[in-house]
């Protein structure tokens, strides 16, 4: 169990960490946050809902930093922040009535799934396609926020707010810049955490003070590499995602063991 100073220390290097990964690729916070919260003594929806608010304070520095570069798309966000609204409000009620072993198994192969799908894309040096699904733009609104219920239920449920899910959503239905796409699946994946943080704090699964703390560096960190985020390549982007949701996935499966 991590306490003390030692606990506060690491957090805000964990906090420069997760503004690194958000503000670079748009991917949740979460995945990092979680097990760190776990070793430190917390249960898993405390764990979630906290991390949820850390997700909530990154987010809105990074969207901020893409909003005044004009890479955020107000109607493509909000059509799939909606449904990922009502996803995660349900899936954090659904998350304090789940055994807790169950819960971190499943994040742990959440993070071991991320993490096989990354390293394929390292490997192949895949790029990102912009070829999207032939559906009307009333349609595409549509399905985004029918799609994003169930990316919504995810961070209800296991804190993955979402952020690579969005984008994918983004990319299929709206194909467009990549940086437009990243800023807008960030703005989305702001509006999924808000409302598991609200559900998750009215249960009385927030640790106000550890969201903070860790939130606050990663509030300076998102801004600072969202501005550097087109200019590292995506196979490095793809291989560090993967060996850190690799990381995690090993941590998560070790503390449930």
């Amino acid at each position: 169990m991590i306490t003390g100073i030692l606990f506060y220390f690491t957090a805000i290097a964990l906090g420069a960490m997760v503004g690194a990964a958000t503000g670079l690729t748009g991917t949740s916070g979460v995945i990092i946050v979680v097990p760190f919260l776990l070793y430190a003594g917390l249960s898993f929806p405390s764990c979630v809902g906290s991390s949820l608010l850390v997700d909530l304070i990154t987010s809105s520095s990074v969207v901020y930093q893409y909003f005044t570069h004009n890479n955020v798309s107000w109607k493509v966000a909000v059509s799939m922040g909606a449904g990922a609204i009502l996803g995660a409000w349900t899936g954090a009620r659904a998350s304090v009535s789940l055994p807790q072993g169950l819960l971190v198994f499943a994040f742990s192969l959440f993070s071991f799934t991320m993490g096989f799908e990354f390293c394929r894309r390292a490997v192949k040096e895949m790029q990102i396609s912009t070829t999207r699904l032939r559906v009307s733009r009333r349609r595409a609104y549509f399905i985004a926020f029918t799609a994003s219920i169930g990316i919504g239920l995810l961070t209800g449920t296991l804190g993955a707010s979402g952020g690579m899910m969005f984008f994918a959503l983004s990319m299929a239905l709206f194909s467009s810049d990549v940086r437009l796409m990243i800023g807008t699946a960030t703005l989305a994946m702001m509006l999924s955490a808000s409302s598991g943080v609200l559900s998750y704090a009215m249960l009385g699964r927030v640790d106000l003070l550890d969201s903070v703390v860790i939130g606050a560096a990663s509030l300076m960190s998102g801004y600072v590499f969202a501005s550097y985020a087109q200019k590292i390549s995506q196979k490095t982007i793809n291989a560090f995602l993967s060996a850190l949701f690799f990381c995690v996935g090993i941590l998560v499966l070790f503390k449930a063991l």
